[in-house]
């Protein structure tokens, strides 16, 4: 097992980072910007957020035709089975439940992608039937756990295997800049998907988001969507104090893990429909998520199965924890790469052919100096993109 792994991590190291300075400049639009970095879509928008709709439909305007093609296909969108006026009208009340900058967005991007207001609105939650059920591993190490004593996130994002692999040329780095008293901020995200997953602002908070189904499978209704508040938190925050502020105020639709670190540590978020616990170290400077709540203040325990019926789990936090622990004081983005890079067997988290579980894409990120790093499967490798210059 250990000369697996260790075979693994030396692979890793051996494949260099795309830079940001190799993204070419594509095309721009109102003032908004697409680039390249290899396969990989970068659009930095700027503006308010229907200025920033309009920017994003036109850049990605091919990408857009394609991908709601794609999905209508997939979804059955249009047949008995998915009335294409019943969807529309499931979109629509959805819609309604989010912040009105987020609608600002949608209708912005409607007006410029040449799908049209409806379909805009239908493409914008595309996915959500293709990506229910989710998995996700993520681990933050700081202080006596990381190289330089900065914070190093890293996080897998996972699914049951499916149909979503086909969808991988449309995962896009989105950057907002938005005018007025909201800060930047760069959604990690397929395209146009107003799910929010995986974020980073200008003040250098990151965040991730995991399934906690398995310990709180309740759905909450007339609530915000989940979603989008965790947007709305990175536009506002700037401290973790905030976000503490926001968990103390908002509660979820259904179980949810939210990691958010700064620069100097992180906390994760078990955050339920009827409260919320705030975990702050596995062991000081170092903290490791995967699908189930750990705090052992939770009135009420849920057993997580070992192996493939608890998601391989309890496997994934336990194999964080351990590399982690084997590299105190080494730990920095490089070598998070390697961590994420290791399947199950190999110590890992990520998962394996037989698992019945796909890791789609991967995100390590260092809040110091506003950099990520993605590897997105099946599409392209690390990559680097610095967020520094992007944030206007």
């Amino acid at each position: 097992m250990k000369k697996l792994l260790g075979v693994a991590l030396a692979l890793c190291f051996l494949v260099p980072a795309a830079r940001a300075s190799d993204m070419k400049f594509i095309s721009e639009f109102e003032g908004g910007k697409l680039y390249k970095s290899g396969k990989l879509n970068v659009v930095v928008m700027k503006g308010n957020f229907y200025q920033m709709g309009r920017q994003y439909g036109a850049l990605l305007k091919d990408e857009f035709k394609e991908f709601y093609d794609m999905g209508v296909k997939d979804t059955g969108i249009g047949t008995d089975k998915a009335p294409y006026d019943k969807v529309l009208a499931e979109m629509k009340a959805g819609l309604a439940e989010v912040p009105f900058y987020v609608r600002e967005w949608v209708r912005g991007m409607g007006e410029t992608s040449g799908l049209g207001a409806d379909k805009q609105m239908i493409a914008c939650n595309l996915l959500g039937p293709i990506i229910m059920g989710g998995g996700c591993s993520g681990l933050m190490a700081w202080g006596e756990y990381s190289k330089d004593g900065s914070t190093v996130i890293g996080r897998n994002w996972d699914l049951p295997e499916g149909k979503l692999g086909a969808y991988q040329k449309f995962l896009t780095v989105a950057v907002f800049n938005p005018v007025g008293s909201a800060q930047g901020v760069a959604d990690i995200n397929y395209i146009g998907q107003i799910m929010w997953q995986s974020a980073m602002n200008q003040s250098g908070l990151f965040y991730d988001l995991q399934n906690g189904g398995m310990s709180d499978p309740y759905q909450a209704k007339n609530r915000l969507n989940s979603n989008s508040a965790l947007m709305s938190m990175m536009f506002d925050s700037t401290t973790l104090n905030q976000v503490d502020a926001f968990f103390d105020a908002v509660r979820a639709q259904g179980g949810l893990i939210i990691n958010v670190a700064d620069a100097k540590q992180g906390y994760s978020y078990e955050w339920g429909t009827s409260d919320y616990k705030r975990r702050v170290d596995d062991e000081k400077g170092l903290m490791a998520a995967t699908n189930y709540f750990i705090d052992p203040s939770w009135h009420v325990a849920i057993t997580v199965p070992e192996g493939k019926h608890g998601g391989f789990s309890l496997e994934r936090c336990s194999n964080l924890l351990s590399l982690a622990k084997k590299n105190k004081g080494k730990i920095d983005a490089k070598m998070m790469m390697g961590f994420f890079d290791a399947t199950i067997p190999q110590g890992g988290p990520s998962f394996h052919s037989d698992s019945g579980f796909k890791t789609y894409y991967s995100i390590v990120a260092t809040p110091k100096d506003l950099k990520l790093w993605l590897n997105v499967r099946d599409l392209q490798g690390w990559t680097e993109i610095d967020l520094k210059p992007l944030f206007e």
